[in-house]
């Protein structure tokens, strides 16, 4: 039995939108550097189908004061801090 092949028109630039005359009614289109699906609809006007989640961005977070001490606040209702000795750089490379 032959296979069907489904090939999806696509672009791997950030911010690429098809405009209505790069796809029929119904066609997809995929983005990968945005992660969106888009298709066009009976009016003629380009949807977006699908948005996928990014990858999260780098947070930093300063935990230490200035004698390199890490206060961990418990979050319980005694409000007791927990306080480690030393020095952490954080881990980055």
């Amino acid at each position: 039995m032959a296979g069907t092949v489904v090939k999806i028109k696509q672009s791997a630039v950030a911010g690429k939108i098809p405009s209505a005359s790069d796809l029929q009614q119904g066609e997809l289109a995929l983005n990968t550097a945005d992660i969106k699906l888009y298709s066009k609809n009976g009016a003629g006007e380009i949807i977006t189908l699908a948005s996928g989640a990014a990858a999260a961005a780098k947070t930093t977070i300063d935990m230490g004061d200035v004698n390199r001490l890490i206060w961990i606040d418990a979050g319980d209702s005694d409000d007791v801090a927990y306080v480690t000795q030393g020095s952490y750089d954080g881990g980055d490379a």
